[in-house]
């Protein structure tokens, strides 16, 4: 790991209170405003060389605490401090030199790529803005990252149309890596490709973060996967954390009937075992974040609500051994 000496902090990302509303036209004429509350109020910190899974169903706001970190989107309130300094509030051109050193793997290597950009002109353009190298140093560079990730530096002169979805991910890594950064959000970044492809795109992701000591936040939706390449696990709901522990800890000992829930649906390779599992099926659908439950967010798709979580939001406590959940249950 490139873990610092001096004054390197430890911590390399901390959050603190963040919120992303949005603003969404309603009304017949659309004159009326209302607001979508996509992530409402979240916090965690990511250790250099660590890696933070950040889980939970289509919608819950998880793409969008990426965007937000990276600044991507503006936060509407809260703190993003990237190496001890809060950037949430930079100016453009205040924010353009912490920009190399946190960058995003997309989601859709489909549509993250320019069609019509060959792989070098896509991996060489984050050097151009950002570092400064000679154009023979560039190209250089760009045959040398084609290779960490596994890709032939012939590929150089192609376009994107002429790869696979794995293949064309590798070139979005590689851009990722072009700028040299400590951070790398990956956003959903195997959900796109077929599973015989994702699990090699995660030991890539591996291998380069035991290589280059990145840190990573790795947004998914895939538990299972998540577990593998995660140190901790944060489990989001409609724009909340309800539960972050150690990868081990939370999948070992799940304390929030969400996470439960989530749990359960993971198939295990043991027919014996997973004949006598129990299932958990949540009812109904997740509400909309322009007008989330009071209280609790999920007590209205939890079997064990109570008359208080009506009443209370809960707070993320600590549950011992790094381990917090934000239900009434374990209060």
């Amino acid at each position: 790991m490139n873990a610092g000496e001096g004054a390197v902090p430890a911590t390399v990302l901390e959050v603190k209170n963040l919120k992303k509303h949005f603003a969404m036209k309603a009304g017949l004429w659309g004159s009326d405003y209302r607001t979508v509350k996509a992530v409402d109020g979240i916090s965690f910190h990511i250790s250099r060389g660590e890696t933070l899974g950040l889980v939970g169903e289509s919608g819950c706001g998880k793409t969008t605490v990426g965007r937000v970190i990276t600044r991507i989107y503006e936060p509407t309130a809260g703190s993003v401090i990237f190496n001890g300094r809060d950037i949430s509030h930079l100016s453009e051109q205040a924010l353009f030199p912490t920009r190399r050193r946190m960058q995003m793997i997309f989601q859709d290597p489909y549509a993250s790529l320019n069609p019509r950009m060959t792989v070098e002109e896509i991996v060489a353009e984050p050097m151009e803005v950002h570092l400064p190298l000679s154009a023979n140093e560039r190209r250089e560079r760009v045959m040398e990252l084609l290779e960490l990730v596994r890709l032939s530096p012939e590929h150089a002169t192609r376009f994107p149309h002429e790869f696979s979805g794995g293949q064309r991910q590798r070139i979005g890594v590689a851009r990722a890596l072009a700028a040299e950064p400590e951070l790398i959000v990956c956003d959903e970044p195997i959900s796109a490709l077929d599973v015989s492809i994702q699990a090699q795109v995660v030991n890539m992701l591996q291998d380069l973060q035991e290589r280059l000591g990145i840190t990573y936040l790795f947004i998914a939706h895939d538990l299972s996967m998540v577990k593998h390449i995660s140190n901790r696990v944060a489990v989001m709901y409609l724009g909340k954390i309800v539960e972050l522990a150690p990868s081990v800890e939370l999948y070992d000992r799940p304390l929030h009937p969400y996470t439960q829930a989530l749990l359960s649906a993971i198939p295990i390779p043991d027919p014996d075992v997973e004949a006598e599992r129990r299932r958990i099926i949540l009812q109904g659908d997740v509400p909309s974040p322009i007008d989330p439950p009071s209280g609790c967010r999920f007590r209205t798709r939890c079997s064990r609500a109570m008359p208080a979580c009506a009443e209370t939001e809960p707070e993320l406590k600590d549950a011992g051994g790094g381990h917090t959940v934000a239900c009434l249950l374990h209060e």
